[in-house]
């Protein structure tokens, strides 16, 4: 798989730095945000999707051993919104593994490095799907997420897991988490009705009682009146907070430390730290 990538594009940069990501690194970072980290272990995780369409990527963070509280730490799944990557989750990772959260951020297929197109043999452009392709999401996550736990479980809690989902990518995440029940906790970051067809308000109605935040900007139309219609459409409390911004999905995320404290007390209290 990563062989395919490599032959590819041997003579670019973008070679280069797939060979780099494919090893295993343990770094020394304070992080993004300025966290203090220490030594952390991350992990490549590239398979071909089960339609055989595109190559997902993803990468399995592991906080040091002095940051982890229980015999495993939980993992915490991070899904951005469109036009992103799993770059964009570099700031929120860093304070989640300085807090002893195992994470997994993946590429979304047609977004950073889940870009290499089995069929043609070659990458597409960036931000590039077929018809109705954005439908693949939420079997996309479980897939690589499934293919995480199976490889390398032995690393974290597989049986304590969360899903942060910025825009489409939370709405993917609540479709995907609808059917794996390891999933304590689910916060959706300027999350909409529909986002490319992925449509949140029937799988509330059948969610159950776990616990679902939801978090939008107050200049965030879209967002904002979706939430409010879901709160007069879904028979069940939902826990919503809305910020002074303008900003959305990941975006909102990085500028806003309360909203990033807010979930890191939801993580403590949902995975029983």
């Amino acid at each position: 798989m990563m062989m395919k990538r490599w032959l590819s594009t041997a003579c670019s940069m973008i070679s280069i730095h797939l060979v780099l990501l494919a090893l295993i690194v343990a770094v020394s970072n304070t992080g993004a945000s300025g966290a203090k980290i220490g030594k952390f272990e991350t992990i490549e995780v590239a398979y071909d999707a089960p339609d055989t369409s595109v190559e997902l990527v993803g990468y399995l963070s592991i906080p040091p051993s002095d940051k982890i509280k229980s015999a495993k730490p939980p993992l915490v799944v991070l899904l951005h919104q469109a036009n992103e990557s799993a770059e964009s989750w570099n700031i929120f990772r860093d304070e989640l593994l300085a807090t002893g959260n195992a994470v997994f951020a993946m590429d979304l297929r047609g977004y950073g490095l889940s870009t290499f197109d089995l069929k043609a043999n070659r990458l597409r452009p960036k931000n590039t799907f077929y018809v109705g392709e954005s439908m693949n999401f939420p079997s996309d996550i479980a897939f690589l997420v499934g293919k995480a736990i199976e490889v390398h479980g032995s690393k974290f809690d597989t049986t304590r897991l969360a899903v942060i989902g910025a825009s489409v990518g939370g709405n993917a995440g609540l479709i995907y988490a609808q059917n794996e029940p390891r999933v304590v906790y689910v916060a959706l970051i300027s999350p909409g009705l529909e986002y490319a067809g992925l449509r949140i308000v029937p799988v509330l109605r059948e969610y159950g009682d776990r616990p679902v935040f939801m978090a939008y900007a107050d200049k965030d139309v879209y967002s904002r009146e979706s939430i409010s219609l879901v709160s007069d459409l879904v028979p069940r409390v939902l826990d919503i907070k809305e910020f002074d911004s303008m900003f959305h999905g990941n975006r909102l995320i990085n500028s806003n430390i309360p909203l990033r404290v807010k979930l890191q007390e939801d993580l403590a209290k949902y995975f029983g730290k």
